[in-house]
């Protein structure tokens, strides 16, 4: 793959990603707490990079409009990540225990269950391009131009990071 291909695709998964695991994160870990408004340790970057995209969206400073409109299309979409999550969590508990079961084990062997890892994984995806798209119509302009400043900050501390571990493309 190219390098600017590669670079184009970072940029387009980067934030999806951070978009699906926050969504994720907040249907896993609590029916009961408010997508964006976790009370209380253990908080923060403690809850994983999920954090990050409702760390961004609160330095947008959406209105109460927006924040409203934003927490509904988080909340229509949460059965649905909540239901693949779940498959998925199941396809992996499925994988783990043929994969330590005794006996000889081939890729063969595995292939009905990474074609469904990788069907639901292709649609949390989809689902979250969904989700993106949406809350994307929410922001201005400059919230757009805020949000790409930011996600170039992030962008740059982790090209930092992968310098600092030696791990160069």
């Amino acid at each position: 793959m190219s390098k600017p291909l590669r670079l184009f695709l970072r940029g387009l998964l980067f934030p999806l990603a951070l978009l699906i695991l926050g969504s994720w994160q907040s249907v896993g870990q609590a029916q009961d707490r408010v997508f964006f408004h976790r009370p209380g340790p253990p908080g923060g970057m403690m809850d994983g990079p999920g954090m990050m995209l409702p760390m961004m969206l609160k330095k947008l400073n959406l209105t109460p409009e927006q924040d409203g409109r934003v927490h509904a299309i988080m909340d229509a979409h949460k059965p649905t990540f909540k239901a693949l999550f779940t498959q998925l969590k199941a396809a992996h508990k499925d994988m783990a225990g043929r994969f330590f079961a005794p006996g000889r084990l081939t890729a063969e062997d595995l292939s009905t269950q990474t074609t469904n890892v990788k069907q639901l994984r292709e649609q949390l995806m989809n689902e979250g391009v969904k989700v993106a798209l949406e809350v994307r119509e929410v922001l201005t302009p400059e919230q757009l131009a805020k949000a790409e400043e930011l996600r170039g900050k992030m962008e740059a501390i982790h090209e930092q990071m992968r310098g600092v571990m030696g791990d160069e493309e």
